[in-house]
């Protein structure tokens, strides 16, 4: 066994004990963060507590995942080098003749490993998850389809169908003033105003059903002009659920393929396309191209950051190893707000898509490349070379 194999297998081992910890931490955190909302959200769907736990929460992780990846990859490779650098390990490395730079494959390996595990979220298990996720929900809504009625916000999950709730009362679940539109009929669209209401349930789960009281049934044509009002006292509002799964899937579920040929089939020009229409085809376009490079981007992050991180890791920035963890955060933070403007610049048309959200993953392994050489001929840039004396400075001078 050659001595640089067991030199990669230690470094990769060092990495991979910081990385596996940073991993465990976000990940418990993000599934918290992201749980609640799901909870809160299951529970007034009418979603089992263990359905929400094993099912809904499960379809979340992958997107949790892609958030989770690139951070814990670089923390772990900045706290695994910086324990060997505040220990004195890489100077005696390279007292021993083997350039610094030797160290950087077990980084690499660990960076491509995060790349094809977020790449495998954005192009598999997100679309699946978010499909199932929607799944669950609308089986939910057979059950329990008044759930999601909150005060003072349109509830708009039924096709066609848009539902306003003035107040709700919380032991009762009367709902006070409320405001119906009804559209399944293309040809006449229905309008209803009641004083108050309560959801009836289905026996069979096939229909939204709402007991009405003291109100009006407003009815229009298809180009807005009224055909009829009815007053009543009593009325039972019924509304089928048989088309709950009708809609199309949205561009989050499909797969590159299937959001090129969405774009294609919304956007193909017809006869006699207003310049409205035509705009809206551009904007359907360019989104569809936004999620197919951000699916193809996102990934490189964890390459990106994990090749950023082994200049900073190998830095001496003194006995501890969250001087070299400070350092990567600021990293962090510029990454993100790069990726922030990029992702504005494109939506807002000022460069192609292509182009703009693939430019922070490619900026910062240039970056990288440039700390790595300075590194390598035991040079610490500028903009970091003065913010650490300084830093010392102060700690020197601190009583």
């Amino acid at each position: 066994m050659s001595i640089t194999t067991i030199l990669d297998r230690y470094v990769f081992r060092e990495i991979l004990a910081s990385f596996l910890f940073c991993f465990a931490v976000f990940l418990l955190t993000g599934l918290i963060a992201g749980f609640l909302p799901l909870l809160q959200k299951g529970m007034e769907a009418g979603l089992e507590l263990t359905l929400i736990l094993f099912q809904v929460l499960i379809n979340a992780l992958p997107s949790t995942l892609v958030t989770v990846l690139p951070l814990s990859i670089m923390l772990g490779i900045l706290l695994g080098l910086g324990r060997l650098s505040s220990d004195n390990e890489i100077a005696a490395i390279k007292a021993s003749g083997v350039s610094v730079v030797r160290l950087l494959p077990p980084v690499i390996v660990l960076g491509l490993l995060g790349s094809a595990l977020s790449l495998l979220c954005t192009l598999v298990l997100i679309p699946k998850g978010v499909g199932e996720g929607r799944r669950l929900m609308q089986e939910a809504l057979t059950r329990r389809a008044d759930a999601g009625i909150e005060e003072r916000a349109f509830f708009d999950k039924l096709k066609n169908l848009i539902v306003y709730v003035e107040r709700i009362d919380a032991h009762t679940r009367t709902l006070h003033r409320v405001f119906i539109r009804e559209s399944s009929n293309p040809d006449e669209v229905l309008t209803i105003l009641a004083k108050m209401g309560k959801a009836a349930p289905d026996p069979q789960g096939k229909a939204f059903i709402l007991d009405l009281r003291d109100g009006a049934i407003l009815k229009e044509n298809r180009y807005g002009d009224s055909t009829g009002t009815l007053a009543f006292e009593s009325y039972v509002f019924r509304y089928p659920l048989d088309q709950l799964g009708s809609g199309e899937p949205s561009f989050e579920e499909l797969s590159i393929a299937g959001i090129r040929d969405r774009v294609e089939k919304v956007t193909q020009p017809k006869t006699g396309d207003t310049p409205e229409v035509l705009a809206y085809y551009d904007r359907v376009r360019k989104m569809g191209r936004m999620m197919i490079t951000q699916r193809l981007a996102y990934p490189l992050a964890c390459l990106a950051l994990a090749v950023l991180a082994f200049p900073l890791g190998v830095l001496n920035m003194g006995k501890s190893r969250l001087n070299n963890a400070a350092l990567g955060l600021v990293a962090l933070f510029a990454y993100y707000a790069l990726t922030l403007a990029a992702e504005r610049a494109a939506r807002s048309g000022l460069a192609p898509p292509e182009a703009m959200l693939p430019l922070p993953p490619l900026a910062f392994l240039i970056l990288a490349t440039y700390f790595t050489v300075c590194v390598q001929h035991e040079r610490i840039p500028a903009f970091i070379r003065l913010p650490l004396q300084l830093i010392l400075r102060l700690r020197s001078q601190a009583p």
